[in-house]
């Protein structure tokens, strides 16, 4: 099994990627870091990490003995539990994986197949066309039922991912203000939410971007995967 890989922001930069033993030996150099990794909504401190890091090493673990079953869902409709090669079975030649979430234990919500490198190559299906990384900021957004602020978690060429909120719908459309550090400006956009998890993390798709925005997206994220090759 593929171990997972985490990302510190110290003092507003991104390092990474680390596995779980690597991490843990640095964490006394950088006891101001906050730790995320893919299927997390938030940034979260080294205690809260650690905690979280060893429950999952342990399910990990007890998963190894047993075969583990997954749950499908799709355009919103949830399947029964199915062991792996069913569940593979079952989306094998599927046009469209877009609205396809997985959830198995040890997840903490849905997450797209898109997010799971494993399952992807298993399909046969490419991953996203536009890379997403992490990254650290606020998302100031205006909505039908008002504004009101959220935190950036990750962001593409083609979209952006942030969480603590649970206002907004699937379809909603947002206009939006990216503020971050790793920016050298506010990038405001009109977006459209494509994803809501119940813990508040919800994914979102740019419908106008100016080119200067984009350019400083693009120039973000081709910095980031040069220092990361692991996400390319």
């Amino acid at each position: 099994m593929e171990q997972k890989k985490w990302f510190a922001m110290i003092d507003g930069q991104v390092r990474g990627p680390f596995l779980q033993e690597d991490l843990e030996g640095k964490l006394s150099s950088m006891p101001q870091a906050l730790i995320w990794g893919r299927g997390q909504s938030g940034w979260i401190p080294p205690e809260k990490w650690l905690k979280i890091a060893h429950e999952t090493a342990a399910s990990g673990a007890r998963q190894a003995q047993q075969e583990r079953l997954w749950r499908i869902m799709d355009d919103g409709k949830e399947m029964p539990p199915m062991i792996h090669d069913d569940m593979i079975r079952h989306l094998t030649g599927k046009a469209d994986l877009t609205n396809v979430r997985l959830w198995t234990e040890g997840y903490s919500e849905w997450r797209e197949i898109y997010q799971i490198h494993k399952i992807m190559d298993e399909l046969g299906v490419s991953r996203r066309t536009h890379p997403r990384v992490p990254v650290m900021g606020t998302l100031v957004c205006e909505s039908a039922a008002g504004s009101f602020t959220a935190r950036l978690l990750s962001l593409s060429e083609g979209g952006l991912g942030a969480t603590d909120s649970k206002q907004v719908k699937i379809g909603e459309r947002l206009k939006v203000v990216l503020k971050s550090s790793n920016l050298t400006t506010p990038l405001p956009a009109t977006v459209e939410v494509v994803y809501v998890g119940n813990d508040g993390y919800f994914g979102m798709k740019f419908l106008a971007l100016q080119t200067e925005s984009q350019s400083l997206i693009i120039e973000y994220i081709k910095k980031f995967l040069v220092t990361n090759p692991d996400l390319k």
